[in-house]
């Protein structure tokens, strides 16, 4: 089966498609800036000792928590962390209220919890992590099943690990050459060298080492011989692929395209499709079956169910229904990227055998999983507990938010993603229909971030296509809808109210959009009014004058300024 990894570089968001075949296997989103990697610098704020604990300082939005686990310096040992309200000492007497030193984050925020760190800082490299935490020691992957070939990475991996670190041979290193796990090495202690430098220059708290991007990131981590293309639509991104190819890997160069039709590459390979089917609570199997996926704050629950579906008995229907459940729940928790603690309950099964089945399958389901899992015997409820690594937001907490019209309890996609579709739209009406002046009409939390900071991203978007976009809010609107209506002249824009310069308005209260960053906010007859120099929190009626008036929005300063 092929295996291509998709890449779309954009200034909202940067997505990775990973696809077998023409099948989205995972999907990799980022925006803004990520934490997961990043090494800081770090304070402690407070030390909590009922929860063994302490809540560092490094300059992120919400301090860090550390857990005594992490908090200890030295490596410890699984016997240790089995037993790890026994194991340690207390917290208090590991880290001390002031104290400063060098922290990693090893989980992103999620939700209302900040992110979680480690004291014990480890340097992926391609073929290999390096571990500053310890005295040489030298650990093989446990996905490396030749014991022949895990002997040989072990020898190796003694002769080439300096002194007073230590290595673990990641999976990729299969068939690598000494050469190949040398250059690795000497790269990254070069790099632990400069970062230990940058400590000594930096005060508490700082930044001092970013990981890599997200394309960046996975072709250090994914990209290999077995996959066939790597292909990617940005130039500038493409450009730091191949760069950093030269360095690692210059005979996969060959396998990186640079995409170059008008049509958006997701939608061209057939993606944005399988996107919106993988946010979808209910998943249909091969034969009829399907899983309900339900994701809450503390796991996520997957139930199994025959539907359709039916065998020569019932036996043969559980079984057979039961079996492809477990490749598909492998799949889309791959897929969605979700974490933690998960609780599948599979159908009931008599047969003890037909259990143990269900089991293997499902475990060897896992084997190609980049994220450490850990599967529990099945029950004869048919539930299996099991746990995934998680490092950030799964993929419907990076592409959803709470509905706010049912508080909660359902989710609809997040004004981002719903701007960016209005984008895609607009780029295809233009591309397809000729289409230059276009009415964008969406709620008016949709509408900012279309436009974005100050109108950047549709002053961009209207240079680039040369066209002219009228984006106007409506507070009625479902959050998920939006409307683009073409206009042929401009005397059709008629729903679009305008407004010169010096033009006086009353910003009333209830108008307001609530983002602090941006001073006040408002939405006025469905028109953008930013005034940074007025405070967002004013609880009485605004009077400002227009200086600037866009298509889509206008800039503002207090009447008498």
């Amino acid at each position: 089966m092929s295996l291509r990894i998709i890449a779309n570089a954009a200034k909202r968001q940067t997505r990775v498609a990973i696809l077998e075949g023409d099948r989205l296997a995972e999907l990799l989103v980022e925006r803004g800036k990520r934490v997961t990697g990043n090494i800081y610098k770090c304070r402690v704020e407070n030390v909590v000792r009922g929860l063994d604990a302490a809540f560092v300082e490094c300059g992120l939005e919400k301090n860090v928590f550390l857990h005594v686990s992490d908090a200890v310096t030295e490596e410890p040992s699984r016997q240790k962390m089995r037993k790890k309200m026994t194991s340690f000492p207390p917290i208090g007497k590991v880290v001390h209220e002031g104290e400063e030193f060098l922290m990693q984050i090893v989980k992103g925020p999620l939700g209302d919890k900040g992110a979680r760190g480690t004291r014990r800082i480890s340097l992926p490299g391609r073929y290999l992590v390096l571990m500053t935490d310890t005295e040489e020691k030298v650990g093989v992957s446990k996905k490396i099943e030749d014991e022949g070939e895990r002997k040989r990475l072990r020898t190796i991996g003694h002769e080439v690990c300096p002194d007073d670190f230590g290595i673990i041979v990641r999976t990729r290193a299969q068939g690598a050459t000494r050469e190949d796990l040398e250059a690795d090495v000497r790269f990254l202690t070069k790099l632990w060298q400069t970062i230990q430098g940058r400590t000594q220059q930096s005060s508490a708290p700082s930044l001092i080492h970013e990981d890599l991007s997200l394309v960046l990131e996975v072709l250090r981590d994914v990209f290999s011989e077995a996959v066939d293309e790597f292909i990617i639509d940005d130039k500038v991104t493409y450009d730091k692929v191949l760069n950093l190819l030269n360095n690692v890997a210059p005979e996969l160069r060959s396998r990186v395209r640079l995409y170059r039709e008008e049509e958006p590459i997701f939608t061209h390979f057939g993606i944005e499709q399988q996107i919106e089917q993988a946010i979808q609570p209910k998943v249909w199997l091969p034969h009829g079956g399907w899983l309900n996926i339900e994701q809450t704050e503390a796991l996520t629950t997957i139930d199994v169910n025959t539907g359709k579906f039916t065998g020569r008995n019932l036996e043969d229907t559980v079984l057979r229904t039961n079996l492809e459940a477990a490749e598909e729940v492998a799949r889309q928790l791959k897929l969605r990227d979700i974490g933690g603690i998960i609780v599948i309950d599979f159908i009931d099964m008599d047969k003890r055998q037909h259990r143990k089945q269900v089991t293997v399958a499902l475990r060897r389901a896992f084997e190609q999983d980049r994220m450490k899992t850990r599967i529990m015997h099945i029950t004869r409820l048919g539930l299996v507990e099991m746990t995934r690594k998680r490092t950030g937001e799964s993929l419907s907490q990076i592409l959803q938010t709470t509905c706010p019209c049912c508080s909660g309890h359902g989710r609809v996609l997040s004004a981002e993603t719903v701007a960016a579709g209005i984008e895609r739209e607009i780029r295809r009406q233009v591309r397809e229909d000729s289409a230059r002046l276009l009415h964008v009409i969406a709620t008016p939390q949709v509408i900012v971030e279309f436009i974005g900071p100050f109108g950047e991203y549709v002053d961009e978007l209207e240079e680039e296509l040369d066209c002219e976009v009228y984006a106007r809010a409506d507070a009625s609107l479902n959050h998920e809808h939006y409307e683009i209506i073409p206009a042929a002249t401009r005397r059709e824009l008629r729903r679009v109210r305008r407004r010169g310069v010096d033009h006086k308005l009353e910003v009333q209260p209830e108008d307001l959009l609530r983002i602090p960053e941006m001073g006040l906010v408002g939405c006025v007859d469905g028109l953008i009014v930013y005034a940074p120099e007025v405070s967002p929190d004013v609880e009485e009626p605004v009077k400002v004058r227009l200086t600037k008036v866009a298509n889509s929005y206008a800039r503002a300063t207090p009447v008498g300024k």
